[in-house]
């Protein structure tokens, strides 16, 4: 098994560097997503788990998050960037078949990713995603983002998620809350582009013609579990699987790392990824 760090050129010839932790015997090829706050790192310990199981991850860094953090922190011009940076790194990696995972926020970017270059995307797999959030921001924040994007949209908003939302584990709430490359805050612009992808995926989601694997938390803090599975719902029929993690808070692939690998590479090998 080997980690290793590369960079690929992104939208607007940005230079973005990500992670890859390749299996010794590759069986599957995924592509994870982080959530807002965090990087790549998050998800290593998960993506080492699969790796033993013959799955190689590639993990992208979000463009302002983990790895490059050398532009604007927290930012992204538009939706359209975003899926534009996953379009570009498939392209530079040439992968012909790939498993979209997507964690929290990157729940989102997975499934617009899934519905804007579908071709090679065999399977999705959501973990604690955040199609639809139980937190939000106050109306003095929605009031600050309007007024920024009147004048570009860089003005900065504090994200409303604190550290014991992810776990109550106090070495992974050590690690959360004391990692430096934590993301507090985004720009009114990204917030816009979030906005954007939510819309196009409550759009796109009966197009969604691939399995589906739903991975939820029963005391999770940060999504809503019922209206996340209420949206999926929508999915071709036999298309989504749930796999609920009785008494787990938000952070599963920290606090249940063992039990998620097996479900995922459990899953790809069924459905034949």
């Amino acid at each position: 098994m080997n980690d290793d760090v590369a960079t690929y050129v992104g939208a607007g010839q940005r230079e973005l560097r990500y992670r890859v932790v390749r299996a010794p015997a590759e069986r599957h090829t995924l592509l994870y997503l982080h959530g807002i706050e965090s990087h790549g790192g998050w998800f290593l310990p998960a993506a080492r788990g699969l790796a033993e199981r013959g799955c190689t991850t590639y993990l992208l860094d979000r463009r302002g998050s983990g790895l490059n953090r050398d532009g604007q922190v927290g930012d992204a011009e538009s939706a359209d960037e975003l899926l534009e940076d996953v379009r570009a790194f498939r392209s530079a990696a040439g992968l012909d078949s790939l498993v979209l995972v997507g964690l929290s926020w990157g729940g989102k970017l997975a499934v617009a990713a899934a519905l804007d270059d579908p071709e090679g995307v065999c399977a999705v797999v959501l973990v604690t995603p955040g199609l639809v959030p139980r937190v939000g921001l106050t109306w003095t924040q929605k009031l600050h983002a309007l007024f920024s994007l009147a004048n570009g949209g860089r003005a900065r908003i504090e994200l409303p998620i604190e550290p014991e939302m992810f776990t109550r584990t106090p070495r992974y709430l050590d690690y959360i809350e004391n990692d430096p490359d934590r993301i507090h805050l985004v720009t009114a612009r990204f917030l816009k582009a979030t906005h954007t992808i939510d819309r196009r995926i409550r759009a796109g989601v009966p197009r969604l013609h691939v399995p589906v694997l739903l991975l939820l938390a029963e005391n999770d803090e940060i999504i809503d579990n019922d209206r996340t599975r209420d949206l999926l719902r929508r999915l071709p029929e036999k298309r989504l699987r749930v796999e609920f993690y009785e008494g787990a808070t938000h952070a599963i692939q920290f606090d249940h790392t063992a039990r998620l690998v097996h479900d995922v590479s459990s899953f790809l090998d069924e459905v034949a990824c």
